[in-house]
């Protein structure tokens, strides 16, 4: 585990409170566009997993608020919530859906899985991390799993990585690491592993590529 990933686990302990009621305010200043974002990040959830059996044991790393994790469930999957900061395990545990304490980086998963979700969770690792992330889900996963994760994609930004706070809805009072993936250094961490590339898409931002978006197969 990365001494980056250890201290930005630790600001969001402290601030994970912060960033759930900053995210829901930014949410009612464009309500339409909030609606927007979720059904397409639904569509891909729903279209990726289609192909899982009914009732297929799913895990979501980093649920934040639980409005993801809680989406998968309602699709018939049997779901495990998880995410290190108290406030956040608490905020997914008030949808309903079983929510336990988990450092993807340092716990074992606890069984395996038809499907790992990770929305917006790589934005923390560094590039060590992410390759271990990768490993630990394809071992984690049954065959013929579903891995699905996104990246920011490093040709929007100045920088490999940064230690940064925003003046958005994500502003905390504390600075957290944030790293940023090209396309290829993924692509080269997935051939480092057997995953197959099921789809893969950019979106979000000014120019739409923002968000590198990989759907991977065991």
């Amino acid at each position: 585990m990365s001494k980056e990933n250890s201290k930005t686990i630790e600001v969001y302990e402290k601030t994970a409170h912060l960033y759930l009621s900053n995210s829901d305010e930014h949410d009612r200043i464009n309500p339409a566009r909030a609606k927007q974002k979720s059904e397409k990040l639904q569509e891909l959830i729903r279209t990726s997993f289609s192909s899982l059996p009914k009732s297929a044991k799913i895990f979501e790393i980093g649920s934040g608020n639980g409005i993801n994790a809680k989406f998968i469930e309602s699709l018939g999957f049997d779901v495990t919530a998880s995410d290190t900061a108290s406030a956040f395990i608490k905020a997914t545990q008030n949808t309903g859906v079983k929510t336990i304490r988990f450092d993807a980086l340092k716990d074992n998963f606890p069984e395996k899985y038809y499907g790992i979700f990770c929305w917006r969770v790589f934005v923390h690792f560094t590039k060590d991390d992410a390759l271990t992330i990768m490993q630990k889900v394809y071992d984690a996963l049954e065959d013929n799993g579903i891995f699905i994760f996104n990246a920011i994609n490093r040709e929007t930004r100045p920088v490999d990585d940064e230690w940064v706070d925003f003046d958005n809805e994500y502003k905390m009072g504390e600075e957290r690491f944030y790293s940023y993936f090209k396309q290829s250094d993924l692509d080269d961490m997935i051939s480092q592993t057997k995953f197959k590339i099921k789809d893969f898409h950019k979106e979000g931002g000014d120019n739409n590529n923002k968000w590198l978006v990989y759907v991977l197969e065991k």
